[in-house]
């Protein structure tokens, strides 16, 4: 079972040059450093006819590892005002079609503003603490296959 995630953009997304160092970096000080963050073109693997009708923003990729402190270290330094991200993610990529039905169907999403410091889903709205919302934002669902997660600055 192979997971694909969809990153969605209201410009396009541009790995900073830090993060991208990160990412070429070879020696890491324990197996937790070694993560990355990448993002292709949807249409680079074949995605852009399945992914039609989801999402509302101009600028579509698959990007791997949005669940990692390197993604949410792009939303603390790099969210602009006004950027809107939108996330999906599969489970399991061969099964795109049962996911994507039940999404449209019943779909459950959840809203983070990076600027108000709230999230929202399902069950409620929550204020995340000025001085730590990154850290309680890792501990948080995020990404989803029952719905968008839309993250907003404002």
């Amino acid at each position: 079972m192979s997971a694909v995630t969809f990153l969605a953009s209201s410009r396009p997304f541009i790995i900073p040059d830090d993060i991208q160092e990160y990412n070429n970096g070879s020696v890491f000080e324990s197996r937790e450093d070694f993560i990355n963050l990448w993002v292709s073109e949807v249409d680079t693997y074949g995605w852009g006819k399945c992914v039609e009708g989801i999402f509302t923003l101009p600028y579509l990729y698959e990007i791997s590892d949005a669940n990692n402190r390197l993604f949410l270290l792009y939303l603390e330094r790099y969210m602009e005002i006004g950027d809107v991200l939108e996330l999906l993610h599969i489970p399991n990529q061969h099964d795109f079609s049962y996911y994507k039905k039940r999404l449209m169907g019943t779909p459950e999403p959840i809203n983070i503003n990076v600027g108000s410091l709230t999230y929202q889903d399902k069950s409620g709205t929550y204020l995340l603490k000025a001085n730590s919302w990154v850290e309680e934002l890792s501990h948080k669902i995020y990404l989803s296959e029952h719905g968008l997660t839309t993250i907003v600055k404002y």
